[in-house]
C-alpha cells in the first residue's frame, strides 16, 4: 500500500513538473506584449541607451517609438505594473546582469504614492517563468518571501496559476497573439482600450516619503552612478497637476528636489503641464492615455534634448 502511495505520489509530481515546464515554455514563447517585454528585461542581452523605470504611470507615459523618433534614442521601458522603487531597483539590477548599461536613466517618481511600503508585487504570478533568474528571484523575495517556494515547488505555484496566464501559455505554443499584444512597443503599453476620465469625488490626503522608498530611491541612482549612467528623476502629468489630490504636493517635491540635489542630480516635476486638466487625456486621475501620453512623450523630448541629453544620440 506505502509503495503504491509513493508510486503515485511520484507519477503525480512528474506529471505536475512537466506540465509546468510546458506552461512556462508557452510563456516564453511570446514575442509580442507584456511577455516578450520580461523576455527582453530579465533573459535577454541588450544595448539600450535610454531606459524609463518606474511604475504602471511610466509604462503607460513614455512611448518609447515616440521617444525614439524625436531624439534619436534606442530607447527601452522597463517600468512594471504596481513597482515601488524596491521593485523598480530589482528590475533595474536583474536587468544589468545581462545588459549593457543605458547612458541614461529616467526614473518616474509617483510622489502621491511614497507614503505607502508595499508588501506584495502586483500581478506577481506573470514572473513565475523569470525566478529561474537568481537575482530577480532574490530581490523580489525581500518584497515576498514566498518567491523561492514559488520557484521551487509546483504544488505550491501552480494554484496561483490561473487561466489567464494558463489562456496566454496556450497562445504561444500555437503562436497566436493576444488581445493586447500589439498594444506593446519596447517596453510602452499604449492604453487604447479603457474609456476617458470622467468625473471621480477624490478626498485630498497628505503623502510624504517613506524610509524603505527612500532608501531604494537612493539605491537606484547609486547603482546608476556605478555604472556611469546619467540617472534624471520625473514626475509625469496626474489630473489636475496633482492639486486635487495632495494637500502637501509642494512640500513632498520639495522633498524630491532636495534629494536630487543631495546626489547632485535633476528632478522635474512635470506632473501639472498645460494640458493636465483635459479628461480625454486621461483614464483615470494618475494614468494617461494613448492620446496623452503622446502628448506628454514629445513635450518630455524637448526636455530630454535641451536639459538632460549631454551626448547626441541621433
Amino acid at each position: 500500500m506505502i509503495k503504491k502511495i509513493i508510486i503515485y505520489f511520484l507519477i503525480t509530481t512528474t506529471l505536475l513538473y512537466g506540465l509546468r515546464y510546458l506552461h512556462y515554455k508557452g510563456l516564453l514563447k511570446q514575442k509580442e506584449g507584456y511577455y516578450d517585454k520580461y523576455n527582453t528585461a530579465f533573459f535577454k542581452k541588450n544595448n539600450f541607451n535610454v531606459l524609463f523605470l518606474g511604475s504602471s504611470r511610466a509604462e503607460m507615459h513614455y512611448d518609447t517609438r515616440v521617444f525614439d523618433s524625436l531624439t534619436g534614442a534606442n530607447s527601452f521601458n522597463l517600468s512594471l505594473a504596481g513597482a515601488n522603487p524596491q521593485i523598480a531597483f530589482a528590475a533595474l539590477k536583474t536587468y544589468l546582469q545581462n545588459s549593457k548599461a543605458p547612458h541614461y536613466l529616467i526614473y518616474e517618481i509617483d510622489y502621491h504614492y511614497l507614503k505607502y511600503k508595499n508588501t506584495e508585487i502586483k500581478e506577481f504570478n506573470n514572473y513565475f517563468p523569470y525566478l529561474s533568474n537568481k537575482e530577480l528571484r532574490s530581490q523580489f523575495s525581500k518584497v515576498d518571501a514566498r518567491m523561492n517556494h514559488f520557484y521551487y515547488d509546483a504544488y505550491y505555484s501552480f494554484p496561483f496559476t490561473g487561466f489567464k496566464n494558463i489562456s496566454t501559455s496556450l497562445h504561444g505554443w500555437l503562436n497566436i497573439p493576444n488581445q493586447i499584444d500589439s498594444l506593446y512597443y519596447k517596453g510602452y503599453f499604449k492604453e487604447s482600450l479603457r474609456p476617458a476620465l470622467k468625473f471621480v469625488h477624490i478626498e485630498p490626503y497628505f503623502s510624504f516619503c517613506h524610509k524603505t522608498n527612500r532608501d531604494y530611491i537612493d539605491s537606484i541612482i547609486s547603482i546608476c552612478k556605478q555604472n556611469n549612467t546619467q540617472v534624471t528623476l520625473v514626475s509625469s502629468p496626474i489630473f489636475g497637476g496633482g492639486k486635487i489630490d495632495l494637500c502637501n504636493k509642494q512640500q513632498i517635491v520639495n522633498q524630491m528636489q532636495n534629494i536630487a540635489k543631495i546626489n547632485n542630480i535633476c528632478y522635474y516635476d512635470l506632473s501639472s503641464l498645460v494640458f493636465c486638466n483635459q479628461r480625454q487625456l486621461f483614464i483615470d486621475h494618475y494614468h494617461l492615455n494613448y492620446l496623452g501620453a503622446e502628448k506628454y512623450t514629445r513635450y518630455f523630448c524637448t526636455v530630454f534634448n535641451n536639459k538632460i541629453a549631454t551626448i547626441s544620440l541621433k
